[in-house]
């Protein structure tokens, strides 16, 4: 039978097989985005994210066996590998000293798949074209997600998913989508918001109809209006520092010409805002109120920051632990575990609510110091792709992703933890995505012209004459 099974596989050819898991793959992608709410109610442990993933990697592994795959990864970013295998690894020695094995395995399993969700996203990504439909595919997750949002803003309904809810009487109208909790969702929104207004810049300007932009512009903004009814103050200035910087990006790649469209837009907003109040009182009306909203979180932030609050008090005690474990961490997952001896200071609450300050005490200064080089390194790589790539999808991704990084140093201060974040490990993989293609590109043509070199003009005479 084994070796029936065998000489099937051998028939099958090679490229059949990557196109097979290449959909696969995708179809994990897709149900990473939803989690939870793609399982049975009987069940609701096992989704289908987790019946995809561990499909995926028993057939990869099992053509990786058979030499039907081969592992083939860039010089360029093979550091970024080399560090999520370091991080892998210390993750599992870590666990010899945790208090709580148990959380240190989940966290470890989260790890290992977030790490995955990069790793093959850029597996099978080889060329700009494989770009089109993840990118189709997430602009139009976003979408549905946004509208799951408006329809909670709304209604005051929300899916299964949802967290901790109001007691009846109360209804709360910020939104979830298919996530846990408002953060969890606005944090979500900051990443992946610059997909739809870097995708609407393009479509203006190389599209002959605004419509297609302008309809992502919106989008875009009804985006921006969900993150202030989120609460979320945190995510609110990693979607500013984002614009910005895509403004920035803009007028280096456009300079005069740039610089002068920006000006015009300013002022056709500053003209269109007072016709708008005469015609559309309510619309007008509405914009008011949310700024204000969004400017009552910001004033908010100092009292967010203030010694006695549960933030600070929670960051002191953490950094009282990670001073006891000589830097080194107290275990993978095992933050929250030492929290609970303070758990009378911080209100019960026991998650570092800080991305950077769970990594530091989770696994310790060595891990944390190569994370901060890895997303830096990601900034300094993504640039030359945003600002060189030729127009299409790859320039697309490229920009969106270090506009989304740009604000992801500030947005991840808000969930409770983002190590369960699968958006935000796919995030990583759209970016990474995109300096390995341009990586790849550049070295094919470094390769052929080098060989054009090499070809003389001049006819080389033999030594036998």
């Amino acid at each position: 039978m084994f070796a029936k099974a065998r000489t099937k596989i051998d028939e099958m050819s090679r490229e059949k097989i990557m196109i097979f898991m290449k959909r696969l793959w995708l179809a994990t992608l897709v149900t990473a985005f939803f989690g939870p709410l793609l399982a049975l109610d009987a069940y609701p442990g096992i989704f289908a994210f987790k019946i995809l993933f561990c499909l995926h990697l028993a057939l990869f592994c099992f053509f990786l066996a058979f030499r039907k795959m081969t592992l083939e990864i860039n010089r360029e970013i093979k550091p970024f590998y080399v560090f999520f295998l370091v991080w892998l690894a210390w993750a599992v020695f870590s666990l010899l000293w945790a208090g709580n094995f148990p959380d240190g395995l989940r966290n470890l399993w989260y790890l290992f798949s977030g790490l995955s969700l990069i790793g093959f996203t850029v597996f099978y990504m080889h060329k700009e074209e494989d770009l089109k439909a993840p990118l189709y595919i997430l602009v139009a997750i976003l979408l549905i997600i946004m509208g799951v949002g408006i329809w909670e803003y709304k209604t005051g309904l929300h899916l299964k998913t949802a967290g901790l809810i109001p007691d009846a009487g109360s209804i709360s109208k910020a939104p979830r989508g298919v996530f846990k909790n408002q953060n969890d969702m606005a944090t979500y929104l900051a990443l992946y918001l610059p997909f739809l207004f870097i995708s609407a810049k393009y479509l203006l300007i190389r599209l002959k109809t605004l419509l297609p932009g302008l309809g992502l512009l919106a989008c875009a903004g009804t985006g921006i209006f969900l993150i202030i009814n989120s609460g979320s103050r945190a995510n609110l200035v990693a979607v500013a520092l984002s614009l910005v910087a895509a403004v920035i990006i803009y007028l280096i790649q456009g300079k005069w010409k740039a610089f002068r469209n920006v000006l015009v837009m300013a002022a056709a907003l500053a003209v269109l805002y007072p016709v708008l109040a005469s015609t559309h009182p309510a619309l007008a009306y509405q914009l008011k109120r949310q700024f204000r909203i969004a400017r009552h979180h910001l004033v908010s932030l100092e009292h967010v920051a203030g010694e006695n609050s549960a933030r600070m008090i929670l960051s002191r005690n953490a950094f009282q632990e990670l001073h006891k474990h000589s830097l080194l961490g107290v275990g993978a997952g095992n933050a929250e575990e030492h929290m609970k001896v303070y758990r009378t200071e911080t209100f019960q609450i026991l998650a570092m609510h800080n991305w950077w300050l769970e990594i530091l005490v989770n696994y310790g200064i060595f891990i944390f110091v190569l994370y901060v080089v890895f997303t830096g390194r990601l900034l300094v790589q993504l640039y030359p792709v945003a600002v060189r790539a030729g127009p299409g999808v790859l320039k697309v991704v490229a920009e969106s992703a270090l506009v989304g990084l740009a604000g992801f140093p500030i947005a991840a201060v808000s969930s409770s933890s983002l190590a369960y974040s699968r958006v935000m490990w796919i995030f990583f993989g759209f970016a990474l995505c995109a300096i390995n293609l341009y990586c790849s590109s550049n070295n094919a043509i470094q390769t052929t012209e080098e060989g054009e070199n090499l070809e003389s003009p001049v006819p080389v005479q033999s030594l036998s004459e």
